[in-house]
């Protein structure tokens, strides 16, 4: 097959996904889905073959995605929490809103001790990146931070994104939410800490071995990164597989780590700057 050919394939391709059912009104990042192609076709002797792995990678990548809630509903909702300020009303809101997707629902019933004890080993961030942060960010009235912090948080998802900056603006945040990949392009943003919240086992699904230098590059004091302690069915313990996985992953590095365990999550805290 000639170079032309090839990239109008891959065109094609890529325009098939954006056109499908399947992906068309969610707007998920054109850098993504190139990736997965570059990444999956490069596997695959036969075309078929690879296309077909396209799909499926990009499903697993996707799927937490899906089943979004009403973002214009949501805000509107919102909208009239914050007016007049009444702090229980818009938590109420923000959790039945967070409630639509797994990974933050598992997490409502510890919101407060969650970031209570997250901070008491980081400190209060004057800065924050949030990576691949879904709809985490809703958490922020539970985190009992300044509005003056710079919240950044990075999501594939473009509608999501535009929601988020919607919701920090109704909040006297700054609009910090970025329609990124954070693995084909590494946050540039300074900050104290950095959430990866119940992802790095999905980044590792992804592309085996891509979560370490997302973690080298990501300007910060403070890694904290998350996962579930078990599956989603509740049937599969899988605290010990990720406990083991995450020190496989950094044992290259003399990062100091401090573990906090929920029922429902496991979280390592990172200091990068202070060395055994």
């Amino acid at each position: 097959m000639a170079p032309n050919e090839k990239k109008d394939d891959i065109e094609a391709l890529i325009a098939d996904i954006f056109q499908s059912k399947k992906y068309r009104d969610i707007g998920i990042c054109e850098d993504t889905v190139r990736d997965l192609i570059a990444t999956e076709l490069g596997r695959h002797k036969k075309r078929g073959e690879g296309v077909k792995a396209v799909r499926k990678k990009l499903h697993q990548v996707i799927a937490l995605y899906l089943g979004d809630p009403d973002y214009a509903k949501a805000i509107n909702e919102l909208e009239i929490a914050v007016q007049p300020a009444n702090p229980d009303r818009l938590k109420e809101s923000c959790r039945r809103i967070m409630s639509a997707h797994a990974t933050t629902r598992e997490r409502l019933p510890i919101l407060a001790d969650f970031y209570r004890q997250i901070f008491e080993v980081t400190g209060k961030p004057g800065a924050l990146l949030d990576i691949a942060c879904g709809l985490n960010p809703l958490s922020f009235p539970w985190m009992n931070l300044p509005t003056a912090i710079h919240y950044y948080a990075y999501d594939i998802h473009q509608k999501r994104v535009n929601f988020l900056n919607q919701f920090f603006s109704l909040l006297g945040l700054l609009p910090l939410a970025k329609f990124q990949d954070v693995l084909t392009h590494f946050p540039e943003e300074r900050a104290d800490v950095a959430f990866i919240f119940k992802e790095v086992h999905r980044f590792e699904r992804r592309r085996q071995g891509c979560t370490l230098p997302l973690l080298d590059a990501l300007r910060v004091r403070h890694l904290i990164i998350s996962f579930p302690t078990k599956s989603l069915s509740g049937r599969r313990d899988l605290a010990g597989h990720y406990h083991q996985l995450f020190y496989d992953m950094v044992k290259s590095r003399s990062w100091p780590v401090t573990e906090i365990e929920f029922e429902d999550e496991l979280i390592f805290c990172i200091d990068k700057k202070t060395h055994r």
